[in-house]
């Protein structure tokens, strides 16, 4: 059944478009292996690090990507695709060699986060920009960009299976090595990744807001002022559309409780689990392996579900997979809330994708999709502040149910005392 899933998206794409699906497979797969085990996992397991020091791990990576992210953005619109293809593939290689390279002491550990995650960031644009440089027809980009993101899923199983096969065989920094390698595969899968004739001009020669006709020469002589206004714009189009601004508000405050998460995860699998640090790669892929199956379900999804009231179901979904994954100090029903809690997840990415897509009006939707994506880190960055406190006082796993619980309250509030404004929001 896999097979044919996988095989349908990918039977109808080019040449080049089955390429960009392997790039962005093999690097992003390289990512998966080394994120959770090598950097969460080393500090907890190698280092016997504090809950303190984990919580910055994700701050500086989660800022990190979000800077990273900017960047591969400005170099892309500069260089175009194989070059910036290339930057990645360099940055990637030469952030894995300085982990390996000086040791595992928690400050190098931290500063590896901060290299990791800018070079994650850097990279995104592969996933969410290259499409548009094969083709501008809408069915082919729809096509590249389900292949791409069910492969991403499938990266979620494989990456950090193999990295907890490596750990357990060698060391949590090993999985560093094994990340290069997937580097070094995607580099040979990109290595005749061609951008189709003419886009890459089409796209450069395309002013930056399609209302402005001024010049290229005023443009770029007020390039800050254009940049101040554009952002401005994009926050404007969001707060001011109904379905928007409650799609944001949804998805920041259930992020918001669900932070709590990534620096406590492997205090729970060391010290309520009793598990080694390999499951920390199993219970990960397994909750890739329900996000395959969520993301199926997605595709099946009649188009009268595709709205604010069926994402808050997937939500309730996330919370209650959070409750059974972090409720007992069972392995095996930790892995039962791994995948529900994937399903789940891969439920919620295409429906909150489908929904901003048909909102936003075209000519925004890149600027738009970069406010969402804002806030959504944001709202994961945010409870990193408190979750030591939280931990040091009610207990990791106290705090890891508590987070659960919000994160199922906020959408069950919303489903039960908002359904006016979905329906009025519908209407619009």
């Amino acid at each position: 059944m896999l097979a044919s899933l996988f095989s349908k998206p990918q039977s109808s794409l080019s040449v080049q478009a089955k390429r960009l699906v392997a790039m962005r497979f093999l690097i992003y797969t390289g990512f998966q292996t080394s994120y959770f085990i090598g950097v969460i996992g080393t500090l907890t397991y190698a280092d016997d690090a504090s809950v303190v020091a984990t919580s910055l791990a994700v701050l500086f990576m989660n800022v990190f990507v979000i800077l990273g992210s900017f960047a591969g953005g400005a170099v892309l619109d500069a260089w175009g695709p194989c070059r910036h293809f290339r930057a990645s593939i360099v940055g990637t290689l030469a952030t894995g060699a300085a982990i390996l390279a000086f040791g595992s002491a928690t400050g190098t550990v931290l500063a590896g986060a901060v290299l990791l995650g800018f070079v994650m960031g850097f990279a995104q644009p592969i996933a969410t920009s290259y499409p548009a440089y094969l083709t501008d027809d809408p069915v082919e980009l729809k096509d590249i960009n389900s292949a791409i993101a069910m492969f991403s899923n499938v990266s979620i199983v494989v990456g950090p299976t193999l990295g907890g096969f490596v750990a357990a065989a060698a060391s949590s920094r090993a999985v560093f090595l094994l990340m290069m390698l997937f580097t070094v595969l995607a580099l040979a899968a990109g290595w005749d990744f061609r951008p189709q004739a003419g886009r890459a001009v089409a796209r450069e020669s395309a002013p930056a807001d399609s209302s402005t006709t001024a010049s290229t020469a005023s443009q770029s002589s007020d390039s800050s002022k254009s940049t101040r206004a554009t952002f401005a714009t994009s926050i404007k189009t969001v707060f001011t559309n109904s379905v928007l601004a409650l799609l944001f508000c949804i998805i920041f405050l259930s992020n918001f409780g669900y932070g709590a998460f990534d620096p406590l995860e492997s205090f729970f699998y060391r010290d309520v689990l009793h598990v080694g640090v390999e499951w920390m790669g199993w219970l990960s892929s397994a909750c890739g392996v329900g996000a395959v199956l969520g993301a199926v379900v997605a595709l099946h999804l009649p188009p009268h579900l595709i709205n604010l009231k069926t994402l808050l179901v997937a939500l309730l979904s996330v919370g209650l997979g959070s409750l059974i994954y972090v409720g007992t100090p069972y392995v095996g029903v930790a892995l039962i809330g791994q995948i529900a809690l994937g399903v789940a997840w891969g439920v919620v990415n295409p429906l909150h994708n489908t929904i901003v897509q048909t909102t936003a009006p075209l000519e925004q939707l890149g600027r738009v999709n970069s406010v969402m994506g804002f806030g959504n880190m944001f709202a994961g960055v945010a409870p990193l502040a408190i979750a030591p406190w939280l931990a040091a006082t009610f207990g990791v796993q106290q705090t890891l149910v508590g987070a659960g619980v919000a994160v199922t309250a906020v959408p069950a509030a919303l489903l039960l005392f908002g359904r006016r404004h979905f329906d009025r929001s519908s209407r619009q």
